[in-house]
């Protein structure tokens, strides 16, 4: 079955053995995010410059522009690898639920990935919506993708149900409200409880949405 990619999926999520050279490049993908999001903590998205970032870690602005097309890309390349480990999910919905339902099931399945408040994928999604949430420019790139997102995933959804389009597009508009809810959640419950479970406060968001 053919994958449907509704997020960019950053180049450090490997699909299998990788040579010495695709081991360079994540490592120069991570490097320069990392950069960023250091830079942008300390001065601001505003203030830094690509120029700057790419001194930082080591690489040219040729290179940096070959990893990322802006300053913002780069910073968010964790938040766009939630999403994507949310997308991988997408193919597989389960038909025989209401399309609401088999989205739920999905994005269930998917945070198992950040099941561990204390493992690297926790640590760096929290890093980057930390940022996101005092950096207007982060939040405004956020939101010029997230008519293609919706439409991407109204058009998977479509694929897999044969519902009314007022059915479908309800059903991926609350489903992913309910999702950032959580997720903004567990940002800032984060900030004075390591232990903060995304996985049990999307469940809870979940229960208080059918409430």
């Amino acid at each position: 079955m053919t994958r449907i990619e509704v997020f960019p999926v950053p180049s450090d999520l490997p699909v299998g053995p990788l040579g010495l050279r695709e081991r360079r490049r994540e490592q120069t993908n991570v490097e320069i995010s990392e950069t960023s999001l250091t830079l942008f903590e300390r001065k601001g998205v505003e203030a830094t410059t690509v120029g700057e970032i790419a001194q930082a870690a080591g690489v040219s602005q040729r290179t940096f522009f070959r990893y990322f097309a802006t300053k913002e890309e780069a910073a968010l390349r964790d938040h766009w690898a939630f999403e994507a480990v949310v997308a991988s999910r997408l193919d597989q919905l389960d038909s025989t639920l209401s399309p609401r339902l088999a989205l739920e099931t999905s994005f269930v399945d998917a945070l198992v990935t950040y099941a561990d408040s204390s493992s690297t994928p926790c640590r760096r999604l929290l890093r980057v919506n930390r940022l996101i949430k005092k950096e207007p420019a982060l939040r405004a790139v956020l939101a010029r993708e997230s008519v293609r997102r919706t439409a991407a995933l109204v058009d998977a959804v479509s694929k897999r149900f044969d519902c009314s389009d007022l059915q479908i597009r309800l059903a991926v508009d609350v489903s992913v409200a309910v999702l950032r809810a959580a997720l903004e959640t567990w940002v800032d419950r984060s900030s004075t409880d390591e232990t903060a479970s995304l996985p049990e406060i999307y469940s809870s968001a979940r229960g208080l949405a059918r409430a």
